[in-house]
């Protein structure tokens, strides 16, 4: 009985689908990229290709930015809200800090710290324009996104920064630390900050009142909630999150780039996977739990590609696709709650009457 409970419970979970298909694609991935199709030997699949040491660190590399930046567009979307400016920060962050790497004589815990602020700074003017000037968040973002992407451009004329090891070989080490050659220090550190943030949506007044807020506001507010006050936390959070995402990325390749991060496509990837693992586009539910889950499919089908050799264009089209059906998805279940709240309202008018 027991049993049948939990199985019951496993295959009702909206991110089932999910872990099988991303076991599915694993195994296919295995198969074609070790050669075994070829002739190679059948341990071949553990050794080479997909489960070689430099594949994986370089999809769980990927991985680490892209939970930080998750984690922030998450509790947005559930909020009700959206930023497309997530690349933008940590781009321009990423840059600041390489800068001030190079021009000054601080150390670089504190020039990190600077830049945590300066994120800080980028989620309350994001905030200022959707708050307070009332924008909506798609077009508020996309604009700061741009703007970001060309202050990353100007600040080196398009030029790469290097972080110098001799002056900052610890920052550099952080980023490249790993365990058993293929799984990075910093994906635990990653998954660990996952897991706090889905406590605190699913086990706190703040999680409870995100749901609220993002379901229905005026609802919310009437309640004693203050819409517009979790809303300028979730835009600083965000930004705070973005920003700490892009300074990880310069620890990991020791450099920053004017257009690795800001036109890399990683906040429409994670805008796509919370989509597609259950969080809904219009807030009101979704978890952190499924948004990761899908995002290690998507990053798993990208990595798929690149191992049967298809075009980086055809890549781009795939994960444009892949949003398209994840907001007509989600458009499709937003409908049928919208319905099903229409007719158990119909259905308790009738009762009373």
């Amino acid at each position: 009985m027991q049993k049948r409970k939990i199985i019951s419970r496993i295959l009702r979970n909206k991110s089932t689908p999910l872990i099988v298909i991303l076991i599915i694609m694993c195994i296919i991935t295995m198969i074609v990229s070790s050669g075994v199709l070829k002739g190679e030997p059948l341990s071949a699949m553990f050794t080479r290709g997909f489960l070689s040491g430099g594949n994986l660190i370089g999809i769980f590399n990927k991985l680490v930015i892209q939970a930080f930046m998750m984690c922030g567009i998450v509790l947005l979307l559930i909020g009700g809200n959206i930023d497309l400016s997530v690349a933008g920060q940590a781009g321009l962050t990423a840059m600041v800090f390489a800068w001030l790497c190079q021009k000054t004589s601080l150390h670089w815990i504190i020039i990190f710290l600077i830049c945590v602020v300066m994120g800080a700074i980028l989620g309350l003017l994001n905030t200022l324009l959707v708050n307070r000037l009332k924008f909506p968040s798609f077009i508020a973002t996309i604009g700061m996104s741009s703007v970001y992407a060309g202050l990353c451009n100007i600040m080196t004329k398009g030029d790469n920064i290097q972080i110098s090891t001799a002056k900052h070989g610890s920052f550099v080490t952080m980023g490249r630390a790993n365990i058993g050659g293929w799984l990075p220090v910093l994906f635990l550190v990653a998954v660990i900050v996952l897991i706090a943030y889905q406590f605190i949506l699913s086990r706190t007044t703040f999680g409870r009142s995100l749901y609220m807020c993002g379901g229905n506001s005026t609802a919310a507010r009437l309640s004693g909630l203050k819409p517009d006050r979790i809303l300028r936390f979730l835009f600083l959070n965000n930004s705070i999150l973005a920003a700490i995402g892009g300074l990880l990325w310069v620890s990991q390749y020791q450099l920053a780039s004017p257009t690795a991060i800001t036109s890399s496509g990683m906040d429409f990837e994670v805008i796509s996977a919370s989509v597609l693992g259950g969080v809904a586009f219009h807030g009101g539910s979704g978890s952190i739990g499924g948004a990761f889950v899908a995002l290690m499919v998507l990053n798993v089908f990208e990595n798929m590609l690149h191992v049967m050799n298809v075009q980086d264009y055809y890549i781009v089209f795939a994960t444009g696709a892949i949003l398209v059906i994840a907001l007509g998805i989600d458009y499709i279940n937003a409908e049928r709650r919208r319905k099903a709240l229409l007719v158990a309202s119909i259905s308790g008018a009738l009762e009373t009457k």
